[in-house]
């Protein structure tokens, strides 16, 4: 037992090692695979929206179409912070995160209660609530069609990043955001989050309190939408109206998808991917949201588990060849 612990512990230690170096080195890969240097802190960004909204999809199997609500407000509640009251990235990420939490909470109270569609429905609704209040209602915060403009360049301790300063902070914010996925994928709660989405019934037959496991990965999920819309205001220091819109809720549907529900990096890379795809397809040809559209279908008939669903099924494949191999020597061995 000590034994395999000691080898589980190396090999996640050997897989954050590499995400860190792909986070933290990315703009240079994209430098070299079209010139989108500057694309690659916003990847870093959505790839954490991407990640939180997994633990709701990929592990509990909630799918929701009103993640935006919490990546807005996150955004906004960051955004109105360093415009009024802070320079700090700290504070308004501190200001804006548990807000969001707590909004979370109150939305999950209301909608958790409905399953299936009727759920997905209930949170686009909500969504667009926000939207709207932030398009007429609330435009004297917000800004109303132009957005929340004008915010400073705020400071991190004291340090005001840039470039790849600005990067690393948030690769590294990225990379602790994962590690903390994954360290709830493995953990008790994480099983009870996956047998919720094996067989939600079974489990509340079973005496355990479904709708408090549910809650709690609705709220965390949504925490972590709201840390990247944070981020997305600190790095953009701007903040459009359509961050509560049901387009972006969709975009990280489509991103999970892509990159693989339930594998938690598998949204992540499927965030670099469809943002890198945007980029060059929008600018080729105005007719790239259709392209876009037909390849998401393609992954969805096709490929069902993603990218890194492709590249696990190969690598177990592999790896039954190797054992079959292996057997059939050991058999030629024997028999000579």
């Amino acid at each position: 037992m000590t034994a395999r612990r000691v080898t589980d512990g190396r090999r996640e230690a050997i897989f954050v090692a590499v995400a860190g170096l792909v986070l933290f080195l990315s703009p240079w890969v994209m430098s070299g695979i079209g010139g989108y240097r500057a694309l690659a802190t916003r990847m870093v960004i959505w790839a954490i929206f991407a990640l939180g909204f997994d633990i709701l999809l990929g592990l509990t199997g909630l799918l929701s179409f009103g993640h935006a609500a919490m990546w807005g407000i996150g955004a906004y509640l960051a955004g109105y912070s360093l415009l009024h009251f802070t320079d700090s990235a700290v504070v308004a990420i501190l200001v804006g995160v548990p807000v969001v939490a707590l909004v979370s909470m109150l939305l999950g109270l209301i909608t958790l209660r409905r399953h299936g569609i009727y759920f997905a429905i209930l949170t686009l609704a909500f969504a667009e609530m926000f939207y709207f209040l932030a398009l007429t209602p609330l435009q004297r915060w917000t800004g109303g069609d132009n957005g929340l403009t004008g915010i400073p360049q705020p400071n991190f301790f004291g340090w005001v990043p840039r470039g790849y300063g600005l990067h690393a902070i948030i690769s590294g914010i990225a990379l602790a955001a994962l590690y903390g996925a994954r360290r709830i994928s493995r953990s008790p709660h994480g099983l009870m989050l996956r047998s919720i989405k094996a067989n939600e019934t079974r489990l509340a037959f079973t005496g355990v309190d479904v709708f408090r496991y549910k809650l709690l990965a609705f709220v965390v999920s949504g925490a972590y939408a709201g840390l990247a819309g944070a981020l997305y205001a600190i790095y953009e220091t701007y903040v459009p109206t359509d961050s509560l819109h049901w387009t972006t809720s969709g975009e990280v549907v489509i991103m999970s998808a892509i990159g693989g529900v339930g594998t938690l990096i598998g949204p992540m890379l499927g965030a670099g991917i469809v943002l890198y795809l945007e980029n060059v397809l929008s600018a080729e040809t105005e007719h790239w949201n259709l392209i876009l559209g037909l390849m998401f279908m393609a992954f969805v008939i096709f490929l069902r588990g993603g990218v890194v669903g492709a590249i696990q099924r190969l690598t177990r494949v592999r790896r039954s060849r190797a054992d079959r191999e292996t057997r059939v020597d050991h058999r030629v061995a024997v028999e000579d």
